[in-house]
């Protein structure tokens, strides 16, 4: 069935587990954060809302959730970096730790292992491959973080 309403590519189904829904759900009602970047949390909310929700010990240890640590390469010169999907209140970028409330966050959450994921950096659009998630908390049996 066609419903004339094309998918963005960017906007897959994104995986997450019940925990870091709830959590997240409850950050995005903070208004600060709408007005701080609406587009970006309307786009949030949109993946949390179609995502399939799985119990924290049902997700695949390959799946990006909250608080993972991830290596990435960039698919235009070969770059690679680590970076760690924090809440608005624990990033800090020295450390490589990125708030969910950015184009890097939103596009990593819930993706996994060998998929492509694109956001817009100051010198444009770029492309990431995940190349492993090196942490992550349910994998690890971390389900308070």
């Amino acid at each position: 069935m066609h419903s004339g309403a094309k998918m963005n590519h960017m906007e897959k189904q994104m995986v997450v587990t019940i925990s870091d829904y709830q959590r997240l759900l409850g950050l995005m009602e903070f208004a600060s954060l709408k007005s701080k970047d609406p587009e970006l949390a309307d786009r949030l909310m949109r993946g949390l809302k179609s995502a399939k929700m799985l119990f924290q010990e049902n997700i695949s240890a390959a799946i990006v959730t909250m608080n993972s640590r991830v290596l990435l390469s960039e698919l235009s010169c070969g770059n690679e970096s680590e970076l760690t999907i924090s809440y608005p209140h624990d990033s800090n970028s020295e450390e490589g730790r990125i708030s969910i409330i950015s184009p890097a966050g939103v596009a990593l959450l819930g993706s996994q292992e060998g998929e492509v994921v694109t956001w817009r950096t100051p010198g444009g659009l770029a492309e990431f491959r995940i190349k492993k998630v090196i942490y992550q908390p349910e994998a690890a049996g971390h389900y308070y973080l």
